[in-house]
């Protein structure tokens, strides 16, 4: 027999109640939660221990990977920590277009690196270099070319894929969190990629499954993503990560249970543009599939209609498990990017 913890918990979380669950009826009280709660989650997630530093930008090399021809670059985020990540440019690919590009990230799932999402999302990046897009897709801490021992190594990746379990056991201690750093480093690329001379300020994010929970957290805290996708990744957290607890370290925030859920996470993200995918037999969402995703979307929702605008908030969803279709994003992007340029450029 065996005396387990899962139960308690369970019951620990439908006890309790969400510090700042999404409950505004007016855009003033949207203003004063959205700041409460951001400013919350920049000190659960430690992104208020990071330590800001000069970027530290280098250029190293020009690889054909994934069948597109890509820049590797490093940017320092915080002092000695740096990220590697592949820049593919639309004049590099074949795709003529004028000198000012909107920005497409592309964050990775939770198994791979910036390399899988390359080649897991493909065609969606091959549609946005033709639509003029530069294309940045990096390496979270602990992930690809960012892994500690023993996850060094091509067999490593088959075997674990990262070193997050690893991050959020040295970051507990010094009030960090793992996505609380992906969030950080995010946050750091696009200081520098708002520099550049050929980027027109439009900057959109996309990820699948743990790339999705990158753009989701990021969407949330930065006011600076015009329009962002998630795919696999927005579910009530009851279901998919408290009964489900074997999900990845990354997913896992100090206090954040008893702060927020997933469809406030959403809602930080209103009026812009945003775009959720969900698989109907994914089973990360839960034991109610999606019904799970739903709950969330409405609280979501709330906010989009504060704002008048609930045509900005999209659910797409497919038959399959948990994989990024992509069906109807290329023109959900498009869309936001004419809408930004109507009153930008």
């Amino acid at each position: 027999m065996y005396y387990t913890m899962l139960d308690y918990y369970l019951k620990l979380f439908d006890s309790g109640k969400r510090e700042f669950a999404f409950h505004a009826e007016t855009l003033q009280e949207y203003t004063l939660w959205k700041k409460a709660l951001r400013d919350r989650l920049m000190d659960i997630t430690g992104l208020n221990a990071c330590i800001p530093c000069s970027p530290d930008h280098a250029f190293l090399s020009t690889d054909e990977a994934a069948g597109f021809t890509a820049e590797y670059h490093t940017l320092q985020t915080e002092p000695g920590v740096f990220m590697p990540f592949y820049l593919m440019r639309p004049e590099s690919n074949g795709v003529l277009r004028s000198r000012k590009h909107p920005v497409l990230i592309i964050p990775h799932g939770h198994g791979g690196g910036k390399l899988e999402a390359m080649l897991s999302q493909k065609k969606f990046i091959q549609d946005a270099l033709e639509d003029g897009f530069l294309v940045i897709c990096p390496d979270e801490r602990g992930s690809g070319d960012r892994r500690e021992f023993p996850e060094q190594g091509e067999d490593a990746v088959q075997r674990k894929g990262n070193s997050h379990r690893e991050l959020m056991q040295l970051g507990l201690s010094f009030g960090r969190t793992v996505i609380g750093g992906a969030v950080w480093d995010l946050m750091r690329l696009t200081d520098w990629l708002l520099t550049l001379p050929d980027v027109n300020g439009f900057i959109a994010c996309a990820g699948m499954s743990g790339g999705g929970q990158q753009t989701l957290w990021f969407a949330a805290l930065d006011d600076r993503i015009h329009a962002a996708i998630t795919s696999g990744y927005f579910y009530g957290v009851r279901d998919a990560l408290i009964a489900l607890p074997q999900n990845c370290a990354c997913n896992y925030v100090p206090h954040f249970f008893e702060t927020a859920d997933m469809g406030d996470l959403g809602a930080l993200i209103a009026p812009r543009p945003f775009f959720v995918e969900s698989g109907a037999k994914d089973p990360l969402s839960g034991s109610r599939g999606l019904a799970n995703v739903v709950e969330q979307l409405e609280t979501t929702q709330k906010a989009y209609r504060l704002f008048g605008v609930p045509e900005q908030v999209r659910h797409s969803f497919h038959d399959g498990h948990h994989e990024w279709r992509g069906d109807g994003m290329r023109a959900f992007l498009l869309a936001a990017l004419s809408k930004w340029s109507e009153k930008n450029v």
